[in-house]
């Protein structure tokens, strides 16, 4: 098939508000225990990622973002509606490796090792032509989208220092979840966002790469790294850049914070390493299970059509 675009789902059905069948109170969907580490959990769609994993039952949620007021009342808030999980704030930009490794250390030393990572953290340069963007901000994209956010994956996992990691005798072991807030701006044009889309896509081919190369891990933990667009929701970024409730069909802030905590379960782990969107159907890709592993679908790549190769090889040949 054709890839997916905002006129041709995946899915028959397309989702644009939150749906029984995703929602963090479903017993299959529980997250019992589990510590989550959100970045940008304070706001948008990180504080409704937090709040439905919050309902989802977690032990421990830890958001890390940049200003503290909002840290700390994001926290008052989650914790006034759901008492029975612990939050943690921390201070800190994700470009600031030696903070970033300070709260890591923290978290392990007095909290919990982390279960699931959520990066939401991103930087959005002003919606200009590409050759037009400021040379400060396309850096600025590169510097928090990729760079940021790969150091922080790599506190997550905790791999660089290999002295600090040892082998688990679990059994199972224990899964140890990266959720990838990207954006359809990977793989589907969007016009005035290529400096932004082109930081995205790097990081998620990263991250792809990543799954693909993880058997090293198996021996401490599985690892499962999932990518996916939230929906076209507004956000304190849209209004920013001239939007208001009025501007476009918006999709409800809900949707991707329940379709995260779907991604998180063990009912969605046939699609690690892949790339899906919040507003697609969890039923229909669940039914489309087989298939999506058999064509090896939902993975950013080349686009063509088999039969004009076939053309062109046969043209080519007889020159």
């Amino acid at each position: 098939m054709s890839q997916p675009t905002f006129k041709d789902s995946f899915t028959r059905k397309y989702r644009k508000g939150p749906y029984s069948r995703i929602s963090p109170t479903q017993p299959t969907l529980s997250a019992s225990g589990k510590t989550v580490l959100i970045t940008a959990g304070h706001t948008g769609i990180g504080f409704a990622i937090a709040s439905n994993f919050a309902v989802a039952g977690v032990a421990h949620l830890i958001i890390v973002g940049r200003r503290q007021n909002m840290l700390k009342k994001a926290s008052e808030d989650l914790s006034r509606a759901h008492p029975a999980t612990k939050l943690h704030i921390f201070a800190a930009s994700i470009v600031d490796e030696a903070a970033l490794s300070a709260v890591f250390h923290k978290i392990r030393q007095g909290i919990a090792e982390p279960d699931v990572l959520v990066t939401s953290a991103a930087y959005f340069p002003s919606s200009t032509n590409v050759l037009e963007t400021p040379m400060q901000q396309m850096w600025a994209s590169f510097e928090t989208n990729v760079k940021g956010n790969m150091h922080l994956v790599q506190e997550f996992l905790n791999v660089t220092r290999p002295s600090s990691v040892s082998p688990t005798n679990q059994t199972p072991k224990r899964d140890k979840i990266i959720l990838d807030v990207s954006s359809a701006a990977t793989h589907v044009f969007v016009r005035k966002t290529g400096i932004y889309s082109a930081s995205k896509l790097a990081f998620t081919r990263i991250l792809a790469t990543a799954q693909d190369e993880a058997s090293f891990l198996s021996q401490y933990f599985n690892l499962r790294i999932h990518s996916f667009h939230p929906g076209i929701v507004l956000t304190q970024i849209g209004r920013n850049n001239g939007h208001n409730v009025d501007t476009m069909p918006w999709d409800d802030v809900q949707l991707p914070g329940q379709f995260a905590v779907w991604l998180a379960s063990p009912e969605a782990e046939f699609l690690k390493g892949r790339f899906v969107w919040a507003n697609w159907d969890v039923d229909e890709l669940l039914d489309g299970k087989e298939r999506i592993l058999k064509e090896n679908l939902l993975k950013i790549g080349l686009v063509g059509k088999a039969d004009w190769a076939i053309a062109l090889k046969r043209n080519t040949s007889k020159l």
